[in-house]
């Protein structure tokens, strides 16, 4: 039988964050958490005796007058009323039947998509990788390009270089009228 945390702060003087810390300095053992109960700790009668041990012998240091807990006396009056071997923790852990039949569900349907994707690796022809493509040619072509666009570009240069000795000729020259009344040749 499993008792409930909840129930435990209500029937013992103490409170949760005690047990979880008693949980964490290993003087409880392994705390299951029930899933029907929204993952609340639940408590072996072993694990309860643990803890009404701790609490009496931490009670009796408080009427002694002392006001830190002597985590020593604590843990050898533990070792002496439980001994210190190992021992094998009760692991009956409850699932609900939904949780295992979703489970169930969700490996059914991987099964099934594995098979499915199996068959159609099966009915796929196999196909084999094109050929290395040999780009020598395609080099090649891009070389000529490259040497035509250097060519057009000397001839536009030359054009340019005849442009402008037009240019300069033009501006040495004396202007002509168009009209011949201002022409007085």
């Amino acid at each position: 039988m499993r008792i409930p945390i909840s129930r435990l702060v209500k029937e013992l003087p103490l409170e949760a964050h005690q047990l979880r810390e008693w949980e964490k300095r290993g003087w409880l053992g392994e705390v299951v958490k029930d899933p029907r109960q929204n993952q609340q700790r639940v408590y072996t009668e072993e694990q309860v005796e643990r803890i009404q041990l701790i609490a009496d012998t931490i009670q009796a240091q408080r009427e002694k007058g002392i006001k830190r807990t002597d985590l020593a006396e604590v843990e050898a009056k533990l070792l002496e009323r439980f001994g210190g071997e190992v021992k094998r923790i009760d692991t009956d852990l409850v699932v609900p039947p939904q949780s295992l039949n979703q489970i169930v569900e969700l490996l059914i349907g991987q099964n099934q998509k594995i098979n499915e994707l199996q068959q159609l690796m099966h009915q796929q022809p196999k196909q084999q990788l094109p050929d290395p493509v040999d780009y020598t040619e395609v080099l090649t072509d891009m070389k000529n390009e490259l040497k035509k666009s250097q060519e057009r570009e000397e001839q536009l240069l030359v054009i340019v270089q005849q442009l402008q000795t037009n240019l300069d000729e033009l501006k040495k020259a004396p202007a002509k009228s168009k009209w011949k009344f201002w022409d007085k040749d």
